[in-house]
C-alpha cells in the first residue's frame, strides 16, 4: 500500500503585510492514500467526511 503524508504552506500578502500559514492535521501532516475499493473522503471546512457520489 502506498500512502502520502503532506501539509500545505500557503504564502499570503495583504495591504503590505506578508506571511505563511501552515495547513495540517492538528500539527501533524495529512495522510492520504489511493487504493481502489477503499472509502473516499473529502475535507469539509474543518474535518474529513465520507464522500458521497
Amino acid at each position: 500500500m502506498d500512502d502520502c503524508r503532506w501539509y500545505l504552506e500557503l504564502d499570503w500578502s495583504s495591504q503590505g503585510r506578508v506571511g505563511t500559514v501552515r495547513v495540517d492535521d492538528a500539527g501533524r501532516p495529512f495522510r492520504t492514500s489511493a487504493i481502489k475499493g477503499l472509502p473516499r473522503y473529502v475535507y469539509s471546512m474543518r474535518e474529513w467526511v465520507p464522500h458521497t457520489d
